[in-house]
């Protein structure tokens, strides 16, 4: 005897059994930092200025005091996980403005800004000692910290000195809008000159400074 076995389909339709996982990666925003060679923020960055004696004529040129921006134990960093696609620059400010002054926390003070004479005699500000602080990024060295960027299209700014009303922040890079629009890196080696005016006492003299990077 011959049996036939019939298998029927119910008609039941079954969904797809090939899921479509979804993710985002948002953009992340434009920033500058100061950081160690292991990437990690220094909490007191500083930039030390070689000591002068007391003189009783203007410290300027050659004789003025100086000093390197951007060691590389504080590297001048800039992290643009594409926040800044039409490109970005970093500059540096005076922390209280263009009034700021050198100060040794008492009644002793003195310029960063005045242009008269360079920095030796007091100008139209006429607020306190005259004084003048030159940053010269151009002979720095510019370093691209990721896998896939280059430092390509990013330039170094010019040396620049401080001029109260004028030139209240230095241009320390520039990144075009050809850079890479995901980019990590840093500056080391830009210098300071700060014209000291004469007879400034004796006294250990700070002040204060930002970093800005801002999206173009």
């Amino acid at each position: 005897m011959c049996f036939v076995i019939v298998i029927s389909s119910s008609g039941v339709a079954y969904a797809a059994n090939t899921p479509t996982f979804n993710q985002t990666i948002t953009s992340g925003g434009l920033s500058t930092d100061i950081l160690d060679a292991s990437r990690v923020s220094v909490a007191s960055p500083s930039a030390t200025m070689s000591p002068k004696g007391f003189s009783f004529t203007c410290l300027t040129g050659g004789s003025a005091s100086t000093g390197t921006l951007g060691t590389d134990s504080q590297r001048l960093y800039v992290v643009n996980p594409s926040g800044a696609n039409n490109g970005w620059t970093l500059t540096i400010a005076a922390t209280s403005g263009a009034t700021a002054l050198w100060s040794d926390g008492g009644s002793n003070t003195y310029d960063f800004n005045d242009a008269g004479t360079a920095g030796c005699s007091d100008g139209a500000d006429a607020d306190t000692k005259a004084g003048q602080l030159t940053i010269d990024p151009s002979v720095g060295t510019l370093t691209a910290d990721c896998t896939s960027c280059t430092t390509a299209n990013i330039t170094k700014g010019s040396t620049s000195a401080f001029v109260e009303g004028t030139q209240n922040n230095v241009t320390l890079l520039n990144a075009a809008l050809a850079s890479d629009d995901v980019w990590r890196g840093y500056l080391t080696g830009a210098t300071l000159s700060q014209t000291i005016p004469a007879e400034t006492p004796g006294a250990a003299y700070t002040i204060n400074m930002t970093l800005t990077a801002t999206a173009l």
